[in-house]
């Protein structure tokens, strides 16, 4: 069996293709990192919050199951739990969603704006 070889060529731009740029598109490619980035945060901001909310109801719910006295109320604790938690979870993949298309609009939009901007 034949094996064929392919040199991987570096992605990464070169110093001299970066200093050789067009300032429009410099700026274009800087605006969208810099959309993507602050979304990025947000996105990390958001996870990071639900991920402490879940938390606490979790701690919350076993602390219900302790104190339960029969199986019937532990049943109700958990499947109260198991309620609220895909709820919790139907919503905040909601809100992720909603973020990232907020990310790919501003991105879009961004570069369209510039160029009518700089036209």
């Amino acid at each position: 069996m034949q094996r064929h070889i392919k040199a991987v060529e570096p992605t990464a731009p070169t110093a001299e293709a970066m200093w050789n740029m067009d300032p429009q598109s410099f700026e274009a490619v800087t605006n969208t990192y810099r959309v993507w980035i602050n979304q990025a945060n947000r996105m990390r901001d958001e996870t990071t919050r639900f991920v402490q909310e879940r938390f606490t109801k979790e701690l919350e719910a076993a602390a219900q199951l302790a104190r339960c006295t029969n199986p019937t109320d532990a049943f109700a604790v958990q499947a109260e739990f198991a309620n609220k938690m895909a709820a919790d979870y139907f919503a905040e993949g909601q809100k992720i969603v909603e973020l990232m298309g907020e990310m790919a609009k501003e991105i879009s939009s961004s570069p369209k704006s510039d160029r009518a901007h700089h036209s």
